[in-house]
């Protein structure tokens, strides 16, 4: 009894949790999401390798190599993803060959084709013509 006694003014400064304890507050006006900027930001994830084509055909094949060993040291079952993007419509063929010849340089790497996987985007503000590799 005597416990109980000395718990009440314990517990004086409690109160229930109901389901008003976790509703925000009614100040509380939740931020509006950004919306994604168009161009290399919208894909979030991070370029193993970015190959670019200016006036020359970039030396890639040996940087692509590395990255490759790197990649498949972490994970023998890694997938890679071969994205061409380029400024419009008229210039996805010429992505596409890109795209196919830095897939052909992976599978020189004992890569198998079905661990590669091709795709084109365009996207109005990339300068040039660019490939990039991603590993999932």
């Amino acid at each position: 009894m005597r416990h109980l006694l000395i718990l009440v003014p314990l517990l004086a400064g409690c109160s229930l949790v109901d389901q008003t304890t976790f509703a925000p507050s009614p100040e509380a006006t939740p931020e509006p999401a950004a919306a994604p900027r168009p161009g290399p930001s919208v894909d979030p994830r991070q370029p193993l390798v970015t190959m670019t084509w200016g006036s020359q055909t970039p030396r890639y094949k040996e940087m692509l190599g590395y990255a490759v060993h790197a990649a498949e040291a972490r994970s023998p079952a890694v997938q890679y993803d071969v994205i061409s993007v380029v400024r419009d419509a008229a210039a996805v063929p010429v992505g596409t060959e890109h795209a196919s010849d830095v897939m052909r340089a992976i599978m020189a790497e004992r890569v198998p084709a079905s661990r590669v996987h091709l795709g084109v985007r365009v996207d109005p503000a990339v300068p040039d013509p660019q490939v990039r590799v991603y590993v999932r």
